[in-house]
């Protein structure tokens, strides 16, 4: 009776195995890999196409790890111009930060901005054109205080 139960559990698990190019989380390969837009923010070792996911569609959720996500927004948008070699005021966009949202400058410069450089800095592909045209765009109203509410 136990191998029985034991064969049928066995070919239970291989029948439901998935067979396709899908991911466990149900995504196919495309612009972010296999990423399925959660959760991948919260892993020790961040992904490239979870972090870029994110950049693109928002810091939300679990994602946003605890912060508002248009303050993240606002520290990925500061990072971004930085990690793409463009001028920028940081720590003028830092201390309106700083009036927006409160905190102490040293938590919106390290947990902010310092940590969303150390992720686009290891994504080889990260400063693509339509990054950086909207960095353009985003910069100068960041250094003059117009923070975008997106989420």
């Amino acid at each position: 009776m136990k191998k029985v139960a034991l064969s049928a559990i066995v070919l239970l698990m291989v029948g439901c195995a998935s067979t396709g190019t899908t991911s466990i989380n149900g995504t196919t390969k495309g612009e972010y890999g296999n990423y399925s837009g959660k959760g991948g923010m919260t892993a020790y070792n961040i992904d490239g196409n979870a972090y870029k996911y994110h950049y693109d569609n928002g810091f939300t959720g679990v994602d946003a790890m605890g912060w508002d996500s248009n303050l993240q927004y606002a520290w990925s948008r500061t990072a971004g111009a930085k990690t793409c070699g463009m001028t920028v005021d940081s720590k003028k966009i830092i201390s309106l930060l700083t009036k927006k949202y409160g905190y102490d400058e040293l938590i919106h410069e390290m947990n902010g901005v310092d940590f969303h450089l150390l992720q686009q800095s290891k994504i080889k592909d990260f400063c693509n054109e339509q990054r950086v045209t909207k960095l353009k765009q985003i910069i100068p109203q960041m250094t003059n205080g117009q923070f975008a509410k997106k989420f």
